[in-house]
């Protein structure tokens, strides 16, 4: 009975943020990709006289796919406004305006509606971002389509790249939406948060996103280990560990803290 609570709650709490224009906020985000500088063959410095189809293929794949994840850093400002969106409606609206006491005057958890409204935020983000990100891969340069298809483990590093940003925005969201327990201040603090995040890793901190993903770009398609130089650690895996904490912090104090008038 609880798991289908859940789904029914996770079913209900996707309905109500698929009610927006997805496909509209899915042309413009591709459309402001499509805009970028891209270089029109993505094989880097390579000399390809006399070297194995399957090598070549793999290569191009490979640059196509970095230059996809790296093209995430432009994407990341339209999903912090999408993820403000949605962590306000589905949390602190909903506490402004005493919805969330009538999700809770129904036979289920706070554990339940959390995760239920959270993992709605991260669908809805994710899957903004991956078509946005395909496409780009897919699309700006056509004839490295086939080079994806032929090597389709590059796919799966994309969607984890986009998993990756999804997970940081709704964190971030969703801890100030809860927190704040105002429609207005959390729509305004969790953008200019994010905002500020990216001032901060422009300037000088280049282990915050969105220049944080660059790196596990580059760490996943060019093969570079983390461990390569000291700086490395902490820019590849701060921003998932920070993402994570955030995360229980907001579920502890949701199920656990959270009184509602």
């Amino acid at each position: 009975m609880r798991k289908n609570r859940f789904l029914l709650n996770l079913a209900w709490e996707l309905k109500n943020l698929f009610r927006f224009p997805f496909p509209e906020i899915l042309l413009a985000l591709f459309t402001f990709m499509m805009f970028l500088w891209s270089p029109s063959i993505l094989t880097g410095n390579m000399v390809l006289d006399d070297m194995p189809w399957q090598y070549i293929t793999r290569k191009v794949a490979i640059f196509s796919a970095y230059w996809t994840g790296f093209y995430s850093v432009e994407a990341y400002l339209p999903l912090a406004v999408l993820g403000s969106i949605f962590a306000t409606l589905a949390f602190a609206h909903e506490i402004e305006n005493g919805l969330l006491k009538v999700h809770l005057s129904h036979p289920t958890s706070k554990r339940a509606i959390f995760m239920s409204k959270w993992l709605s935020c991260f669908l809805a983000l994710f899957t903004t971002l991956s078509c946005a990100l395909l496409f780009f891969a897919f699309l700006y340069v056509p004839q490295n389509g086939f080079y994806m298809v032929m090597n389709s483990d590059m796919v799966p590093g994309i969607l984890v790249l986009a998993a990756l940003e999804t997970f940081f925005v709704v964190s971030v969201t969703v801890s100030f939406s809860l927190f704040s327990r105002k429609a207005s201040i959390s729509l305004v603090g969790s953008f200019a948060t994010l905002y500020i995040v990216q001032l901060l890793s422009a300037r000088a901190l280049t282990f915050l996103p969105p220049a944080s993903f660059q790196k596990q770009s580059s760490s996943m398609f060019l093969s570079l280990s983390p461990f390569a130089s000291l700086f490395g650690l902490p820019q590849f895996f701060a921003v998932p560990l920070f993402s994570a904490v955030l995360t229980v912090l907001s579920y502890v104090y949701f199920s656990r803290r959270l009184e509602l008038a």
